[in-house]
């Protein structure tokens, strides 16, 4: 295969160059080892930062959060939950910190207004009735996996080709300029040779590793931070803790659920991140500051993600103090090999603008003249899409005029959905099926729909004759790396009825 640019990495950042570089008009190929959305895109809080959490130690990261939270409220408003934020003092944090926050805002162009406390314990009732200040700052929810595929989508549909499950081997180089790499189908060992004359290496915490494939050097800190996912959505609005970011200080809605996070912990663990159950009740314990039912609340999953850092190797413990700006580096002017660009850091928030600095400086390197239009033209979604809005699509279902067979009881799933998803996919998991649909991201994890989705996997020859018990079993393990952290009160009786389920129908326990 010949093409003009490789890019590595299926995650925001590279979906968002693919993009980009399609509607340049630029010849473009991407690459993802696993499913697109697989590395720390999906693994995230889903947060539409509005740059306030960085405003006092990092403003520009914080004035480029708030640039870009404008642009993507208008690109891809239908799957963003505009839900403001807030960020609250209590009386274990510095006094003074509220006053430095709002300057600091105002300084990087935030819109930052401090609103009544009893205005504020009004409208969400599950706050501590201890806090002292409150601060309404843009902030959001996003729905991650949505946003990557309608990047991927388009650019597609522009004539573009993206490739999942091709894990790179070998980049090769002549006389210090790229002429193009070789790719692994993990599922089937095939290899795909691709001659090109630029890459892009967005390959987030693999970045470092693709660099040196091609004889270039690029150091990056790998920064843990676990999550965990309350089955109740407590608050509707964003919460912050009004301090200089630490461990679970954030809240955010989604759908039916809230998401608290973060830790940041460097680590070495890059493959296959999980949270500890230390973390879990660190998560907790600092969570009820804000809000004080949190701590019993059934806590359905704790996941973790990787952040792909710029800054000293050296740096151990907490990951704070490294700057969450992004860093484009162009490999032919610093280490000499021409055509090889990585674009590393960042947020979910900021993947357009990163986008956008890292198709310029292709195009200027092309002599290509072709302005960025990825600010102003929407993203493509299905008909319909919203939000994560269960009353929205019960009401849909429930008018359609037709029987609609749901498959996923926790998230409104129908079989139609599901169908028309897999039918663009010549091989799928349980996995990709959750992703592109939320099928088995609700309360039950997948306990009580995922035969139902096996089987229709089956039925339609998406999965190899026989495996179903394998491809199901697969699914679980994987669900049950993020329940057991939580397994305590009514999720432990959960989990013990669906350990029992497993066992007596389908004997996974011995297979």
């Amino acid at each position: 295969m010949k093409t003009e640019v490789v890019v590595i990495g299926g995650g925001a950042t590279g979906a968002g160059v693919f993009r980009d570089l399609a509607l340049r008009g630029i010849d473009t190929v991407l690459l993802e080892k696993k499913e697109f959305t697989s590395g720390t895109s999906g693994r995230n809080h889903g947060l539409l930062h509005s740059g306030g959490r960085y405003a006092v130690k990092d403003p520009d990261s914080g004035r480029e959060c708030i640039r870009e939270n404008y642009i993507l409220k208008k690109i891809a408003a239908p799957c963003i939950e505009d839900t403001g934020g807030l960020f609250l003092s209590t009386p274990q944090d510095p006094p003074d910190y509220p006053d430095s926050f709002l300057k600091a805002c105002e300084k990087i162009g935030i819109p930052a207004e401090e609103v009544p406390v009893a205005d504020v314990l009004q409208k969400e009732p599950a706050l501590s009735a201890q806090i002292v200040r409150a601060i309404r700052v843009p902030d959001g929810a996003i729905d991650p996996f949505r946003l990557i595929r309608a990047n991927v989508e388009e650019g597609l549909q522009l004539g573009a080709k993206a490739f999942p499950h091709r894990e790179v081997v070998s980049i090769q180089t002549e006389g210090g300029i790229i002429r193009g790499l070789r790719a692994k189908d993990s599922r089937t060992g095939e290899e795909l040779q691709v001659e090109c004359r630029f890459i892009v290496n967005a390959a987030g915490v693999w970045a470092g590793k693709m660099a040196r494939m091609a004889g270039a050097r690029l150091e990056v800190v790998f920064s843990k931070g676990s999550l965990i996912v309350l089955n109740q959505r407590l608050v509707n609005t964003v919460i912050n803790r009004c301090r200089l970011p630490s461990n679970g200080d954030i809240f955010v809605p989604h759908g039916p659920a809230l998401i608290l996070g973060t830790t940041s912990l460097t680590t070495e663990e890059i493959e296959d991140p999980s949270a500890s159950e230390e973390e879990v009740d660190l998560l907790l314990s600092e969570g009820e500051m804000l809000i004080p039912s949190a701590g019993v609340t059934r806590a359905i999953r704790a996941y973790a993600g990787v952040r792909p850092l710029i800054g000293a190797r050296e740096a151990e413990g907490d990951t704070r103090t490294i700057s969450r700006d992004f860093l484009l580096l162009n490999h032919g002017a610093a280490v000499g090999v021409k055509g090889l660009f990585s674009i590393v850091g960042g947020k979910l928030t900021t993947y357009r603008l990163m986008a956008e600095r890292t198709v310029d400086a292709i195009c200027q390197e092309m002599g290509k003249h072709a302005s960025c239009t990825t600010a102003e033209k929407p993203l493509p979604f299905p008909r319909e899409y919203a939000f994560h809005d269960l009353g929205s699509r019960l009401r849909r279902i429930s008018g359609s005029g037709s029987s609609s067979e749901i498959l996923c009881e926790c998230e409104l799933v129908t079989r139609k959905e599901i169908l028309e998803q897999v039918e663009k996919l010549s091989f799928s998991t349980l996995k990709e099926v959750q992703e592109r649909t939320r099928a088995g991201m609700g309360p039950c994890q997948g306990g009580f729909c995922s035969p139902r989705l096996t089987a229709l996997l089956a039925e339609t020859g998406k999965i190899p004759p026989g495996t179903s018990l394998s491809v199901l079993k697969k699914f679980l393990e994987e669900r049950w790396k993020g329940t057991r952290p939580v397994l305590w009160g009514p999720q432990l009786k959960e989990e013990q009825l669906i350990q029992a389920l497993y066992s007596e129908l389908f004997n996974l326990d011995h297979l």
